[in-house]
């Protein structure tokens, strides 16, 4: 198992390894083993794997690719330090805080940030809009109701 999929989604889920223990039917002692494997990926049973990704309700092959690597985006997105690493970044997002979505907006525009955050990333701009920077927010105010209907 791929140990970045899995922080990621113990951080968007504000989940512990304790959780993940428990969602998984292992102790915690497997899991901590889990996280101090070198080279990022744990030799995990299938059944056990097969029982996280139900308790998530996520598909179990999302623990058997290997995600790519996002620390390497931080300088497009973090760059004032609103958010101390990519991986609190992306737990905004997946909580849908506005200020991280303002963030997305801003960096990536309307349509792809929609495709990441979801519709909301549309749904919402009127509210968040005064956290993007002026001009950006200038030319994203005109796109908007090409968007929003």
């Amino acid at each position: 198992m791929y140990l970045q999929t899995l922080k990621f989604i113990m951080i968007s889920r504000n989940l512990r390894q304790a959780d993940i223990s428990r969602l998984a039917h292992v102790s915690r002692a497997a899991v901590c083993k889990w996280f101090k494997a070198k080279n990022g990926v744990a030799n995990v049973e299938t059944r056990t794997i097969m029982a996280l990704a139900s308790a998530l309700d996520l598909p179990p092959e999302i623990f058997l690719h290997e995600q790519r690597d996002i620390s390497s985006l931080s300088s497009r997105f973090l760059w004032d330090r609103l958010y101390p690493s990519m991986e609190e970044f992306a737990r905004a997002l997946a909580r849908g805080q506005l200020p991280g979505i303002a963030r997305l907006v801003q960096v990536l525009g309307l349509l792809c940030a929609s495709r990441i955050a979801g519709p909301r990333a549309i749904a919402l701009f009127h509210r968040y809009k005064k956290l993007i920077k002026p001009s950006r927010r200038a030319e994203l105010e005109k796109l908007w109701p090409l968007y929003s209907h």
